[in-house]
């Protein structure tokens, strides 16, 4: 239910997003379209009043409108000719009007001191008078005479703005659809994309852990999301290995620790029925003592492999030589290795390196005592040392026996992993659960080392790498 609301709060921002980003887009360019032609407009309207007032002055100049009144009249009728909406005010140094048009009285535009600043600036202005709008612009001749005109030119502007506002509105009521459609657009399109995803989500609410064997098909999901699927898939593989070796361990360690409490249920159950000497309570005693140190260390592993996980393993640092300490271990194991007649061979030397003595020593005992349970009698189990670098060293324990298939070996260090799930468990020995190897992998790990196996049709060979010193500061 938490992946659909998400999937449903994502579904709603998503066409938000693209909703505002479709509306920022569209304002920027419909400023742009409206700021554009708003300056072409003032442009032409002041490229406009330059021409009729350049063409005036030159009439000016030409015909005093006094001596030559006609052909000035008739002069400027040809200038105006073809402009619309424009209107002209001629006055003379006197006051009098020479020349108008039909219009606004322009004599009234401006106060006098903005009027002769358009003069001296040869710029234009804005005028508003009853719901009109002007751009008004002016220029002042001296003729030879002494006689001075002052000319002031209008454009109206009602019908730019006019367009300008339904060119507004216009982009305003385009940019409200296209937001709209934006919206719709996206709501429908991520309907359909998130329609397989939706499908997929619910396939997978499905599974429980009684359903682990469940694999999705990618037939049922488009292209883009096979890859997503399959690793889905590979996903659940690994849970269901998981969750199989963790039942499988849970059976054995209820079969390991039933079999010491059975035995100490029946000898306790037998010694009660009858009066028993001090001697038989003694032998019942040390049976049972035996039983109890099985569980103990069975518990031990365990909690060493809990703290392993939680990176609570500190070793204790000291100079290990491992030619000396393997030798030991060695003769350890010479009563069992004797009832088979198998033999040892060391070979090879290495320098000293910094480690835990008690913990390297139980992971190369595991090792060992793994590769006498499966080396047939009259066997010899090989244990070479060398020096890889200054800074790293190499143990390879080799036993003959039958080769381990190549797809176990990269198991073989898992909890709970066996190689055959028939064979006999051997209830002197961790590993006889699973976690033997698994206890000898996190011993290597904390310090800094490596470990494999390499299994062909002569020998099993586990192959350790440490480091010759450990920063105290990793751990």
């Amino acid at each position: 239910m938490y992946w659909m609301k998400q999937s449903s709060i994502i579904s709603f921002r998503l066409p938000l997003i693209v909703c505002l980003l479709t509306c920022g887009l569209l304002y920027c360019f419909s400023y742009l379209i409206e700021h554009t032609f708003e300056k072409i407009s003032i442009q032409q309207n002041v490229t406009e009043l330059n021409s009729v007032i350049t063409s005036v002055e030159r009439e000016l100049t030409y015909y005093s409108p006094d001596e030559n009144r006609d052909e000035f009249f008739q002069n400027l009728l040809l200038i105006l000719t073809g402009h619309h909406h424009l209107f002209v005010y001629i006055i003379d140094d006197a006051g009098k009007i020479v020349y108008r048009t039909r219009g606004p009285n322009l004599s009234i535009a401006l106060p006098q001191q903005d009027f002769e600043r358009l003069i001296s600036q040869n710029s234009t202005a804005i005028w508003n008078i009853d719901k009109s709008s002007y751009r008004i612009g002016a220029s002042r001749v001296m003729l030879d005479g002494g006689r001075q005109y002052t000319t002031i030119v209008a454009v109206g502007r009602d019908l730019q703005l006019d367009f300008i506002s339904r060119l507004r509105n216009g982009l305003g009521l385009l940019i409200a659809i296209s937001c709209v459609l934006a919206l719709i657009g996206s709501l429908i399109s991520i309907y359909y994309t998130q329609k397989p995803i939706n499908r997929l989500i619910k396939k997978i609410e499905r599974i429980n852990m009684k359903s682990l064997n469940y694999r999705i098909s990618t037939a049922s999901v488009p292209v883009k999301y096979e890859s997503l699927v399959k690793a889905f898939n590979n996903m659940l593989h690994r849970m269901e290995d998981v969750f199989e070796r963790q039942r499988n361990f849970t059976a054995d360690i209820a079969h390991e620790m039933r079999t010491p409490i059975t035995n100490l249920t029946t000898q306790t159950q037998i010694v009660l029925n009858n009066a028993r000497s001090t001697e038989e309570y003694r032998e019942i005693l040390y049976s049972n003592l035996e039983e109890y140190e099985k569980m103990s260390q069975m518990i031990s592993d365990m909690l060493f492999l809990a703290q392993a996980d939680n990176h609570q393993l500190v070793p204790n640092l000291i100079d290990i030589d491992l030619y000396s300490m393997i030798s030991l271990m060695c003769e350890y194991f010479e009563p069992l290795t004797d009832e088979k007649n198998i033999t040892f061979e060391l070979e090879g030397n290495c320098s000293h390196i910094q480690g835990d003595k008690m913990m390297l020593g139980r992971a190369i005992i595991n090792i060992i005592s793994n590769a006498i349970r499966y080396t047939s009698e009259n066997q010899t189990i090989k244990i070479n040392l060398s020096q890889l670098s200054p800074k790293k060293v190499q143990i390879v324990i080799a036993n003959p026996g039958k080769k381990i298939e190549s797809h176990h070996l990269p198991h073989l260090f898992d909890r709970f992993y066996r190689v055959d799930q028939s064979r006999h468990r051997n209830n002197k020995d961790s590993s006889g659960t699973g976690i033997g190897l698994a206890i000898v992998k996190s011993i290597i790990d904390t310090h800094k080392g490596h470990i494999y196996v390499e299994s062909d049709d002569i020998s099993t060979r586990f192959i350790i790498k440490l480091p010759t010193v450990i920063s105290r500061h990793n751990h």
